[in-house]
């Protein structure tokens, strides 16, 4: 019973098949909703009155009604063959004029004049803004033309008549027209987040892609290399030549390693954002400290000096994450050193419109077309150096997941660098 229902309803309200836009059905649809229901309620009434008294069949109300089922007919056959704006325009025009005939020219009721609204409603619906207002001005400026000339309101009826009836619609008008400019701001708000929604997600793709690309690649050397050494070792082997062996099976081991920790700084990565850490309040200073003691060892057997600026504020956020933010950092500074012979590192904040935090060495330093690059998966400077070439890209998705930007700056090679970045506060 409810499909046959539907399939009624479509046979009644669909436009022509060649009409395929979405938005356009469902406008089609709408405007062959209203006709119809005010044809049937029109018809409905015209009945009610006829059979009460048959004279009123000659009354002007009663005609203009009649003129309306007419033309609603006829916007509704042009509306299914797919003619959307010629049948709302052709209903608006009629509807105008027949709502300016009665009260003006046949003497009735002047709140005949408010059904103008009515047909204001009708373009807001299926118009812009702009056409809306200018039809409103329009069908104003008529009435109140009219109505310098023409303003016989009947003497009984001293409130409802004419000119208070335009200043009602003024009235309406105005907040119709006001309500539709405060909807249509709302809609392109509601436009510029999902732009800005479907902009990130291209963006989220092409990195899932570049991504699983530099996975694959990187991820294939270490395992080439063991299969290659593989076979060396059974060579060697077979011949005897354990010494060789042993080296082999050291190289062996030192690719599963180097795949072991590219695989934790992967997972690492791709659990930023996904699991996340309660977000709080902590003292930034006593974060840099715990870092600075657990990498002492290492800093002291190169002999770096390191210096903790004493008015790093207080920070929101993921403190286990920020934690690594410093660790990777520091550790970057310290394996970039190169042969400094007073190596120094330097953690501290410039002020400004929001804190930008640093970490600064005088180390072998970045030249500017690397300065980007560096923050990529597995881009390392020294392709020899320690590390998987994951720790930057870290650093900056833990930057980017708490709101702030990243980025190095230097002066060149032997001229160190510095690592600057914001944590702006979530709450605000």
């Amino acid at each position: 019973m409810t499909n046959r229902i539907q399939i009624i309803f479509d046979a009644l309200l669909n436009p022509s098949a060649r009409v395929t836009n979405p938005e356009k059905i469902q406008r089609a649809r709408l405007l062959s909703t209203i006709l119809l229901v005010q044809t049937l309620i029109v018809a409905f009434i015209i009945f009610l009155v006829v059979k009460a008294d048959p004279q009123d069949i000659h009354e002007p109300t009663v005609q203009g009604a009649i003129v309306m089922i007419g033309i609603s007919v006829a916007m509704y056959i042009a509306n299914r063959l797919g003619r959307t704006s010629i049948a709302a325009l052709g209903y608006f025009l009629p509807f105008v004029a027949i709502f300016i005939y009665i009260p003006f020219y046949s003497g009735e009721n002047p709140a005949f004049l408010a059904f103008l609204l009515i047909p204001i409603i009708f373009i807001a619906i299926f118009f812009s803004i702009k056409r809306t207002t200018l039809a409103a001005i329009g069908i104003l400026t008529f009435v109140g033309i009219l109505l310098s000339f023409m303003d016989h309101s009947p003497s009984n009826l001293p409130y409802w008549n004419l000119r208070n009836m335009w200043y009602f619609l003024m009235l309406a008008t105005g907040l119709i027209l006001t309500f539709m400019r405060h909807l249509g701001s709302l809609e392109q708000i509601r436009q510029r987040k999902l732009t800005r929604i479907n902009e990130e997600l291209e963006q989220k793709v092409a990195e899932l892609e570049r991504f699983t690309y530099t996975v694959s690649h990187e991820l294939k050397s270490p395992v080439v290399t063991m299969q290659g050494f593989l076979g060396s070792v059974e060579k060697d082997l077979n011949g005897g030549n354990y010494e060789k062996a042993q080296k082999d099976f050291r190289r062996i081991a030192r690719a599963a390693n180097n795949l072991n920790n590219t695989l934790a700084d992967l997972l690492k990565l791709s659990r930023i954002g996904v699991v996340a850490n309660d977000f709080g309040v902590f003292p930034l200073a006593e974060l840099v400290q715990e870092v600075v003691a657990g990498m002492s060892e290492n800093m002291r057997a190169r002999d770096i000096t390191i210096h903790i600026s004493p008015d790093l504020p207080s920070v929101y956020g993921d403190r286990a994450r920020l934690r690594e933010v410093f660790e990777n950092l520091i550790d970057n500074a310290v394996k970039y050193m190169g042969d400094q012979s007073a190596p120094v590192i330097e953690i501290g904040k410039r002020d400004g419109q929001e804190p930008t935090f640093y970490v600064k060495d005088n180390g072998l330093g970045i030249e500017p077309q690397y300065q980007t690059k560096i923050f990529g998966l597995f881009d390392k400077l020294n392709p020899t150096s320690e590390g998987t070439g994951i720790g930057l890209a870290l650093v900056r998705r833990i930057i980017e997941t708490h709101g702030g930007r990243i980025w190095a700056e230097s002066q060149g090679l032997g001229k160190g660098s510095t690592f600057c970045f914001t944590i702006p506060d979530g709450r605000k």
